[in-house]
Parts: structure tokens; C-alpha cells; sequence
């Protein structure tokens, strides 16, 4: 059995909450419990006005064929045809997957159903919107340092601790959170028309809205150090050659990392971390990106990051693999680092540096999906390294320089295990949460956000993917 229908075949198990217990039996919990997307229910939405009981009110659209149920007072469904109730909308859409394709072992109802016509989860969107998050603390990344879908009340955010992780991945983290800046009033900012269309759906609209087009500052105009810059400033990234200069080591990436790198940053409207690992070589100084582990916790999920930190750390070491640097998305501005990129990025270089025979550079990495400028389909993934100030008589007072490094993909064999249980396991988390971009929707003209990421993902395919079995996995996870 290949690698790819190994994991579709195996057993999974459904992530919605909900699901265990009937809406009609169940307290009506906190609505703070519920902010991540994970345990709403029908029965919420219809306490809130968001939807009605109704007969043939809902309905699922699978592999050419439609199925319609009853919403019940009480939130649940029947199902007619058969007679049956289901408790939740995952519920009745695993049995009904199961029925056309036995072979479906989960599927997540909120993206499946559609409550007169529409999807579920674009219905709970409007839910999260009534309860006016914005003003209960939901924050979107939005490429300039802020952080990602922090959920949490005003009076947590004051608090702003640092997660307990290692020195490297804290201070990543830690850096991102100190780097959220207010923004500008919007008559300061360049909030130009989207000139790719990507204003066409919900996804769309969500993230046009989320993120004006940001003019990239160029690396000269920015002088001494000033409060008056914000540290959310894009910065051009100089090269080498412009500075009559070699690049000080070579690097390669594997094609696996760079496909699960891009796959998490299409996910959500969320800025996205992670770590890359592999293999420094001092004797011919070439860096060696062979594995990418991304951060799966929300920046301030202390209990969270524990756990991921853990893992990711106990992972590097089996594999005998060292911390060669980190990545982060900036979902629909440049993937130009920030002041705050730039000024995290040159600490890491300092505490990995070492001395003499240990010496190893600290690459950073920037990713950035969905270009608001131009509808282009593939990513835009860059490197940098960052340059002490060239102003010799006080560099400390000096920005330091982002320069781009070049880096040659090394095309895999196949696509390793780990990779497809990663590409899994980051769409459970993602899913049902409001900041999840929504594949099947239309991306710019005809083009879904679902054909977009295919597209993107096509070049860093491994040798044996010559046939559809990945397109079709990604497809059998997003849909």
C-alpha cells in the first residue's frame, strides 16, 4: 500500500466536540469556551437567532449527490430517509460520507453542511461576529508582527505572559507578541483596491479587509532607530551582490519542508510559526533545511506550547537533527521582514552563533500565500539573514540589514510518513476555527482558494508524485 493511501485508510477519529453529547441534554456552557471554534453547537446558533428548526433546512452535497434533513428544535437532526437523529452536524455528516465512500472515516459537518444553502461554517462566522469578538480580545496576524488569533479577555491580554517553551522557540514567540502594534488610523494607511479579486467570497473578503496593501520601506530610508517608526514596517530585503558581497554560506531545502511550510500558511488568515531543522556543515559551510516542524498553538496558549515544544524537541533529537532556524507566514503582505522580524531575527543569530568549531548561522524564513497585489497562484517563500548596521560608529543606534539568501531545493524521493500525518493533523487544528481559510470558495475568477493551493504546492511535490494520490489527499482533507 503506498504512503499516501496508508493515511487516508487509517482510523481518525472526529475533533468536534460537540459530537459527544446531545445539544438537548447538555448545560449551555460559557460563551468564552467556545471563542476557538471547538464545542459550538446548533442549539448556540438558535438560542442566538443565527438559525431556525426547520423542515429540509439542511443539506450535504457529496460526490454528486444531495442529501436534505430537518433542524430540530431542541438543535438536532433528522434525517428522514433513514429516520435517524444525529446530534450534530459532523455526526450526520460522517454517516452520510460513510454511506457513499466506506472508506471515509471523519468529516467535519461545519464545512460539509449547509443550513439553507449556505455552510455551516460560514453561518457560525456570523455567530462569532454577533458576539462582537473584536471587543473580547479576536486578533488576526496580519504580516506585521502581530499575533495570530489569540483569544483570551482584555484583562488576560494585559497580563501578556511569555509561554514556557525552550530559549529559542520563547523568544520567537515572545518576540512576535511584543511586535503587536496598534494600527495606523485609516486615513494613514494605504488601504489600496484589491487588484486580484480575491474580494469574491468570504474568505476573500476576509482577508482583504484584514489586510491593507503595505508599502516595503527601502532599507536606507530608515536611519537611527525611532519610536516614531512602527516596528510593523516592511523592510526590502537587500542582496548580496547589490552590496559587492558573497553569500557567507550556502543552503538547501528539502522539497518536503517547503510543501508542509506552504500547506500550513494556507491555511488561516493567521500569521503561523514554526521550526526548521536539518544540518550545519562548518567544514564546507552549506546549511541543510531537511525537515520543517510547525508550531501547532496559538501565540499565549501557555499549556499549549508546552506540549508542542515538547514534541518538536524529543522529534529533532531522534532524529539527530539540530535547530537550524524558524519561519513564520505573513498571510497577504510581502514576505519582507518586519523591523520586528529583522531585529528577532539578528537575536537568533547571536544566541545560536556559538564560538570557533561551534559556530552555526540561524536562517529565517518568510512565507507568504496569498499576494493581494496579484492574483499569483504559487507562494512567494523567502530566506534572509540579517547584516549588522553598516554604520560602524554607533551600529547599536542602526537597524540591521535584511539581505536575501538563495537556497536550492532538493527534491525528495517520496513524501515521508511524518509529513502526510502532519499535513493532517495541522487541518484538525485549523478547522472550525474563524480564522481558517475556506477552500472551497472562489479565490479570483474561476479558481477556488482550494485549486489555488494545489497550484502552489504542484513544484515541491517528491519525485514519486507524478499522479493525482497527493492532489487527491489534500482534497480528501480540506473537503
Amino acid at each position: 500500500m503506498d504512503r499516501v493511501e496508508a493515511v487516508m485508510k487509517e482510523d481518525e477519529t472526529n475533533s468536534d466536540a460537540e459530537s459527544v453529547e446531545s445539544s438537548s441534554s447538555s448545560p449551555r456552557r460559557k460563551r468564552s469556551q467556545f471563542l476557538t471554534g471547538r464545542g459550538v453547537t446548533l442549539r448556540m446558533l438558535m438560542e442566538d437567532g443565527i438559525v431556525e428548526a426547520g423542515e429540509g433546512v439542511l443539506s450535504i452535497d457529496y460526490l454528486g449527490q444531495k442529501f436534505t434533513a430537518d433542524l430540530l428544535d431542541d438543535g438536532r437532526i433528522r434525517w428522514t430517509e433513514e429516520n435517524m437523529i444525529f446530534n450534530s452536524p459532523s455526526s450526520w455528516a460522517i454517516h452520510i460520507k460513510k454511506l457513499v465512500n466506506p472508506h471515509k472515516r471523519s468529516g467535519c459537518g461545519w464545512s460539509s453542511v449547509k443550513y439553507k444553502g449556505q455552510k455551516l461554517d460560514l453561518v457560525k462566522s456570523r455567530w462569532f461576529c454577533k458576539l462582537n469578538l473584536n471587543k473580547m480580545g479576536l486578533r488576526n496576524g496580519n504580516g506585521d508582527g502581530e499575533s495570530g488569533s489569540d483569544y483570551g479577555s482584555d484583562e488576560e491580554e494585559s497580563e501578556k505572559p511569555n509561554p514556557p517553551m525552550s530559549d529559542f522557540v520563547k523568544e520567537c514567540i515572545k518576540n512576535l507578541q511584543d511586535g503587536k502594534e496598534k494600527q495606523e488610523n485609516d486615513d494613514e494607511k494605504e488601504n489600496k483596491e484589491n487588484e486580484g479579486g480575491l474580494c469574491n467570497s468570504h474568505s476573500g473578503n476576509v482577508i482583504s479587509s484584514l489586510y491593507p496593501i503595505k508599502k516595503v520601506e527601502q532599507y536606507s530610508d530608515l536611519g537611527k532607530r525611532s519610536q516614531d517608526i512602527p516596528t510593523s514596517t516592511l523592510v526590502e530585503c537587500k542582496s548580496f551582490k547589490s552590496l559587492g558581497k558573497m553569500q557567507p554560506f550556502t543552503i538547501s531545502v528539502t522539497s518536503n519542508s517547503l510543501l508542509l511550510i506552504d500547506f500550513h500558511c494556507h491555511l488561516t488568515t493567521s500569521e503561523v510559526v514554526g521550526y526548521l531543522a536539518g544540518k550545519w556543515d562548518p567544514t564546507s559551510q552549506h546549511m541543510s533545511v531537511l525537515q520543517a516542524y510547525p508550531c501547532k498553538c496559538r501565540l499565549g496558549d501557555r499549556e499549549g506550547s508546552r506540549k508542542v515544544e515538547g514534541e518538536i524537541q524529543q522529534s529533532i533529537a531522534m532524529r539527530g537533527l539540530q535547530l537550524v532556524g524558524w519561519y513564520h507566514s505573513h498571510p497577504c503582505t510581502a514576505a519582507h521582514p518586519t523591523i520586528q522580524d529583522i531585529d528577532s531575527q539578528m537575536d537568533f543569530q547571536v544566541r545560536m552563533k556559538g564560538e570557533g568549531n561551534t559556530y552555526q548561522p540561524c536562517l529565517a524564513m518568510i512565507c507568504n500565500p496569498y499576494n493581494l497585489q496579484r492574483a499569483v497562484k504559487e507562494s512567494t517563500l523567502r530566506s534572509f539573514w540579517v547584516m549588522p548596521s553598516p554604520e560602524v560608529s554607533d551600529p547599536e543606534k542602526h537597524y540591521g540589514m535584511p539581505v536575501n539568501m538563495s537556497y536550492s531545493c532538493q527534491q525528495d524521493m517520496f513524501l515521508t510518513q511524518d509529513v502526510l500525518v502532519e499535513l493532517k493533523s495541522l487541518v484538525e487544528f485549523y478547522r472550525n476555527t474563524p480564522d481558517m481559510v475556506y477552500f472551497g470558495e472562489t479565490w479570483h475568477q474561476d479558481d477556488t482558494f482550494l485549486s489555488k493551493l494545489k497550484d502552489s504546492l504542484a513544484k515541491k511535490f517528491p519525485k514519486d508524485q507524478t499522479d493525482d494520490r497527493l492532489f487527491d489527499y489534500v482534497n480528501e482533507l480540506l473537503t
